[in-house]
């Protein structure tokens, strides 16, 4: 492999997240699921429950309207940049890149957090060579780290 050229900085434009393509019948077996868990927390009389799956429910319907906003990621040589956030290489443990196209294309890096400290960035058209190239001159890339089980649950069920 001859030596590439690496720039100072690689930007560029994507999600914040893959929006799945939800079919109507998605809709009405999750609208079956959420009636039938309130039946059941109304049948065990507990109003923790009931209002628990209700909390749930409106956050799922309300994070799917939602949808996905365009965000500008940044690598730079002080660390990683996802639209307002900054992830300093000082923070990060490892990066693993998961790129499976069509399906999958993302960034993904472990940090030092104790709470939500894997962070998964979408690549879009960013080209995952340079990416992985540039990253690897500041972190370690974790080559047995694939997508999670949850990330591929949630895809699989369109969440």
């Amino acid at each position: 492999m001859k030596n590439r050229k690496l720039p100072e900085i690689i930007i560029w434009k994507a999600q914040n997240y893959d929006q799945p393509n939800r079919p109507p019948i998605w809709y009405l077996i999750f609208g079956l699921i959420s009636l039938g868990l309130i039946i059941f927390g109304i049948y065990n009389h507990s109003i923790i429950m009931v209002v628990t799956f209700c909390v749930i429910i409106f956050s799922i319907l309300l994070f799917t309207a939602q949808g996905p906003k365009i965000v500008t990621y940044k690598a730079t040589k002080t660390g990683i940049m996802s639209g307002g956030t900054i992830y300093p290489y000082k923070i990060i443990k490892t990066f693993w890149l998961v790129y499976n196209p069509p399906v999958t294309k993302t960034l993904n890096f472990e940090t030092t957090a104790y709470l939500n400290n894997q962070v998964s960035i979408v690549l879009a058209d960013q080209d995952p060579i340079e990416l992985k190239l540039y990253l690897s001159q500041y972190l370690t890339e974790d080559l047995d780290r694939q997508e999670s089980l949850t990330e591929t649950l949630a895809r699989g069920l369109k969440i």
